[in-house]
């Protein structure tokens, strides 16, 4: 198993649901082909919703910190937190993409 991620799951106690957070967490990130060391954290919210099952996840890598939040039940964690990640670590992306291309855009103006 690659060193490239950490990840941890705290406040759940059915192994195999944390194995399936996991596992879903690793496919995501080797889907975005991100390079470098990755921590991902996973643990019940600090602020839980009036019916709990509020879960916060923090994503740590190369010059990235993202702080998500999720109201869902775990079982809807394995699913529901790889579409998170992609939409919040590619949004620093497209920005990039968007400012490069209105450098390009200017100079040749």
């Amino acid at each position: 198993m690659s060193n490239r991620f950490e990840i941890l799951v705290e406040g759940i106690d059915d192994a195999a649901l944390v194995n399936a957070i996991e596992s879903a967490v690793r496919e995501a990130f080797r889907e975005m082909s991100l390079p470098g060391s990755w921590r991902v954290v996973v643990k019940p919210s600090a602020h839980p919703t009036q019916d709990g099952g509020r879960w916060d996840f923090t994503v740590y890598g190369l010059d990235v910190r993202h702080a998500l939040s999720i109201a869902v039940p775990p079982d809807l964690l394995p699913n529901l937190i790889p579409q998170r990640l992609r939409e919040s670590l590619n949004r620093p992306i497209r920005r990039s993409l968007d400012e490069a291309a209105q450098r390009t855009l200017a100079r040749a103006v």
